[in-house]
């Protein structure tokens, strides 16, 4: 079996960690200044994998759901991962529901041809 990066976690609460200006938690550095604010951040396409994906296309098919599913367990609440695949993921789906009912978000943030997208997160509240 081949061993792949751990797996960086992102938030899947968007709200902000306080109440600070700039979003960034409360440090007090008052955001960014309205120059640097103005400037327009460069759109990276949904339908581009990205480094912190996990990319299981490489893998062989009897490989792809144990290193999902290890991925998905290791979701504490509120996490989310973002899966890429060279296919649509809907049994994937099907069997989270089963195994875990309401406790998994699937949002998809590109739907093929090439690649499919689908941030998974275990849902807020979670106790377990």
């Amino acid at each position: 079996m081949t061993s792949l990066p751990s797996l960086p976690l992102v938030s899947a609460d968007p709200t902000p960690a306080s109440s600070g200006g700039c979003g960034c938690g409360g440090c007090g550095c008052g955001g960014q200044d309205a120059a640097s604010a103005a400037e327009p951040t460069p759109a990276v396409s949904e339908t581009t994998v990205q480094p912190d994906d996990l990319d299981v296309r490489a893998l062989a098919h009897g490989e792809r759901h144990e290193r999902i599913f290890a991925a998905v367990a290791a979701l504490q609440p509120g996490e989310a991962f973002v899966l890429a695949n060279d296919h649509d993921p809907r049994p994937l789906r099907t069997k989270l529901e089963t195994l875990e009912p309401g406790q998994i978000g699937w949002e998809y943030r590109a739907q093929g041809p090439d690649v499919w997208r689908v941030e998974i997160s275990r849902v807020a509240g979670h106790c377990c």
